[in-house]
């Protein structure tokens, strides 16, 4: 026993001696260095093996003043959001479709990757081209799509954006829907379709044919805008066609410009699901657009003017018809069927209660401010009237154009009565509410709508569900318009194919939004996506730097990599959302 020790004990000096490290010396070309040296045995020769080289005496010195344990430097990259859009975009194939279409040389990035930074940069935090460098290198964009600085100047972006024209962004849409709708499994039974605008700061001096003035929806007159036609699914407004137009089109134009899309967008979806109902606003309705659209297979669903069917309106409450449904509480409807644009359709006559409501308070605000003005006009006319008045004075012609832009308005014309009259050989006027129109107007117009379709075997519950439907793309257009997050203003360019390739990129912004909200709705944990983005955004990716190591080698610091604490709410959308997959570190 005691010898066996012995044995060991020596076999153990043996091998302590045998690989001893020494700190050896280097002369290179006049410099000293420093290295640690092993001498090993190699084949049966000693010979010495370098285990690492330290530099010369003063790295050296640097390096044992630095505390391994103390990190030189720390970064905090935003992490959560942009790595839930990454994700999304890689399961959809986003960057080899673009790719397919847009092909370049195998240089730096390639188009694809450009528009989806761009579309990325859209959902998170809007900037121009100039500045999304800056934003990039302060994401875990610099990890995950690797850059220089100069190849995310502005320029580049606007030499790639010119790869995109008209008809290669309608191929890589149809392309990447097609891949959508089958992975996803999208429900395409109600689509929706509708048009809205955007400003831009384009000056009137630059030639471009998209930004024109029209009718704004933010009612700024002077700007130029652009319109912007969605066709989205009821499922979660995912957009499955867009369509960029002048600023100064009508609705119905509009609509009639794009049913040889429609067309090729039901052949493509026809293929999942044989029933497409197109639900449209009645904006919108001519009697070639529905012809068009029967020949193409499409149902629909769309609303009637209330004026153009008198007879529809006369009919008696007491024939309409309430419903269990606790969605349309408080609405009422009539069902009847009627030859419209050539064919009998079935007509739908609705009121609801919270319709007529804020139609009554939108009549009464609008009559006070009339009524203001009225009385303002009634003491400048008796004014001017008076001896030694400056001015040229009223004519019973120009108070009558006076009166007649005071008491104009939807609904206002009707009820609110004006008469000139003349007292003393002077003009006055006298202002009234029509009581009786009041009355007709609230049982005859106020709160109804009159629905129009040809699912004659729809309910009369499932015809007004579709039609409210459109709240969809109301909603779709309401998060494009929101100033921080999937902003489509402002544009930040001024030609027209640059303004399509910016109005696409917006486009695919919404529709990787939409797809995270339905990810996270069938995980059970629904929300806008304001919130979503914004909660996402708190998680951050923490860089902690150290000196280097052996491993890193001399020169290159050591990086450790942690995700900040995350609440339990965020913890359940990053596995709703595999972001975990993408963190170079996770702890839970």
């Amino acid at each position: 026993m005691a010898e066996q020790f012995t044995s060991c004990e020596v076999k153990a000096v043996y091998v302590y001696t045998e690989y001893v490290a020494t700190l050896q010396k280097k002369v290179s070309r006049g410099c000293t260095y420093w290295q640690i040296v092993e001498s090993r045995r190699i084949n049966g020769k000693p010979r010495p093996v370098v285990l690492m080289h330290l530099g010369t005496a003063a790295k050296l010195l640097q390096r044992l003043s630095d505390s391994p344990s103390k990190p030189r430097t720390a970064k905090v990259l935003e992490f959560g959001a942009i790595a839930a859009l990454w994700n999304l975009a890689d399961e959809c194939g986003l960057v080899a479709i673009l790719d397919r279409h847009a092909p370049k040389r195998h240089q730096g990035l390639s188009c694809g990757e450009y528009l989806l930074l761009m579309a990325i940069n859209r959902c998170v935090k809007p900037c121009s081209k100039a500045s999304l460098y800056d934003w990039y290198s302060k994401t875990v964009l610099t990890r995950l799509l690797p850059a220089a600085k100069r190849a995310l100047a502005s320029q580049r972006f606007w030499d790639h954006m010119g790869y995109f024209d008209q008809k290669r962004i309608a191929a890589m849409e149809e392309e990447l829907t097609s891949r959508i709708i089958q992975h996803f499994q999208i429900d395409l039974r109600t689509l929706i379709f509708d048009a809205t605008n955007f400003d831009t700061f384009i000056a009137s001096s630059t030639p471009a044919e998209l930004p024109k003035r029209g009718h704004a929806k933010s009612k700024r007159k002077d700007l130029r805008i652009i319109g912007l036609a969605l066709l989205v699914s009821t499922d979660f407004h995912i957009p499955l066609l867009s369509h960029l137009y002048p600023g100064n089109q009508n609705d119905a134009v509009t609509f009639r410009s794009v049913t040889e899309d429609l067309a090729k967008r039901y052949r493509q979806y026809s293929k999942e699901c044989q029933h497409i109902t197109l639900v449209f606003d009645g904006g919108n309705t001519a009697s070639d657009t529905i012809e068009e659209l029967d020949k193409n297979g499409y149902h629909f669903i769309t609303s009637l003017t209330l004026t153009h069917h008198q007879d529809l309106l006369t009919v008696p409450l007491q024939k309409f018809a309430s419903f269990q449904d606790p969605r349309l509480e408080g609405t009422t409807a009539y069902r009847t069927k009627k030859e419209v644009w050539g064919k009998q359709r079935t007509v739908v006559v609705t009121r609801s209660e919270t319709l007529l409501r804020g139609q009554l308070a939108g009549i009464a605000a609008a009559l006070t401010k009339k009524r203001s003005a009225l009385l303002a006009l009634r003491t400048k006319l008796h004014r001017s009237q008076l001896p030694k008045a400056r001015g040229k004075g009223y004519t019973e012609a120009s108070l009558n154009k006076h009166l007649s832009e005071c008491a104009s308005g939807q609904y206002i014309s009707e009820i609110l009565k004006v008469e000139i009259f003349k007292k003393n050989n002077r003009l006055d006027f006298r202002f009234h509410t029509d009581a009786l129109a009041f009355d007709r107007l609230v049982r005859t117009r106020l709160g109804k709508r009159i629905l129009c379709t040809d699912n004659h075997d729809w309910s009369t519950q499932e015809i007004i569900l579709g039609a409210r439907s459109q709240s969809h793309v109301e909603r779709a257009f309401r998060e494009m318009k929101d100033p921080h997050w999937i902003s489509f203003s402002p544009s930040f360019h001024w030609t027209d194919q640059k303004l399509r390739v910016h109005a696409f990129s917006c486009v695919l912004a919404l529709i990787l939004s939409s797809l995270l909200q339905r990810k996270v709705a069938q995980a059970g944990l629904s929300r806008s996506a304001s919130s979503l983005f914004e909660v996402l955004s708190e998680i951050k990716e923490l860089v902690t730097l150290f000196p280097s190591g052996e491993k890193n080698g001399p020169g290159k610091p050591r990086a450790e990599y942690i995700l900040s604490q995350r609440s339990p709410d965020q913890h359940r959308l990053c596995e709703a959302l595999g972001v975990y997959r993408l963190a170079k570190s996770y702890a839970p």
